[in-house]
């Protein structure tokens, strides 16, 4: 635990019994507050039942990534949005990870598209700029 956090440690059940009642909530946020992210991680790896990390695979996702692959030898899965508009680069890296770290990678595209063209068809152009909530919806 960092030096800034409590010195009696409050114990939590494990796994957690979700959901959870406000008051628990708080309890947790008040403990976790003063932890390390390593900490917070190896704390959730420890206390969330099928647990999972959603990544877009930038540096804080590569970051967590690491870190949760020297906690833990069975890091969670992870979970990556493919809006079909990201980088070759991005796609490499989502292939690099899942070889390096060894965890599983569950990838959503936007139903019934593979493509650019797939989606576009669909729903049209550039529909962040024509309908933003939709395109929320649909990626």
């Amino acid at each position: 635990m960092s030096s800034e956090a409590s010195s009696s440690t409050p114990t939590f059940s494990k796994p957690l019994q979700l959901p959870l009642p406000k008051d628990e909530l708080d309890r947790i946020n008040a403990y976790l507050r003063d932890l390390t992210p390593e900490e917070i991680l190896k704390w959730a790896v420890d206390h969330l039942p099928g647990l999972y990390q959603t990544t877009a695979f930038g540096l804080t996702g590569l970051v967590a990534i690491d870190m949760l692959s020297k906690i833990t030898p069975n890091p969670p899965p992870l979970i990556f949005i493919d809006t079909l508009y990201h980088f070759p680069e991005t796609l490499e890296l989502v292939d690099e990870v899942e070889k390096r770290y060894s965890v599983p990678i569950h990838v959503y595209q936007p139903e019934g598209c593979e493509t650019v063209a797939d989606f576009e068809k669909k729903y049209g152009e550039k529909l962040w700029d024509t309908d933003e909530t939709l395109y929320d919806y649909a990626v």
